[in-house]
C-alpha cells in the first residue's frame, strides 16, 4: 500500500512538472539587453510590446517578482515566483518532506 501511495505521488510530481515546463517563460525573452537580469523597463517592455499587460499591470507584476525587492529580477527569482504561482493556483506543489513523510 505505502509503496503504491509513492509510485502515485511520483507520478504526479512528474505530470505536474511537465505541465509547469510547458508554461514556463523563456528568461531570455524578458532579459532584452542580455545582462542576465530583468530590470523593471525591460520587463514593463516585454509585457507592453506583447499586448500582455498595461503599464501598470506590468508594474504590479514585476514587483512580485523581484522577492529580495532590488528592482532586479533573477532567473532564480523568475522562476521560483512563477513556480509558487502555478502551485498556488492548481494545489500540486508536493514538497520533499511530503514525499519523505509518505513512505
Amino acid at each position: 500500500m505505502m509503496r503504491q501511495a509513492v509510485i502515485i505521488l511520483a507520478a504526479a510530481m512528474a505530470v505536474s512538472l511537465a505541465a509547469q515546463a510547458r508554461q514556463m517563460p523563456s528568461f531570455s525573452q524578458f532579459d532584452l539587453d542580455g545582462d542576465g537580469l530583468i530590470s523593471e523597463d525591460e520587463y514593463v517592455s516585454h509585457q507592453t510590446g506583447t499586448r500582455r499587460a498595461s503599464e501598470s499591470e506590468a508594474i504590479a507584476k514585476f514587483t512580485k517578482f523581484d522577492l529580495d525587492q532590488n528592482r532586479i529580477v533573477t532567473e532564480d527569482e523568475l522562476y521560483e515566483a512563477v513556480y509558487a504561482a502555478q502551485a498556488e493556483r492548481t494545489g500540486t506543489s508536493v514538497s520533499a518532506i511530503d514525499l519523505a513523510d509518505s513512505q
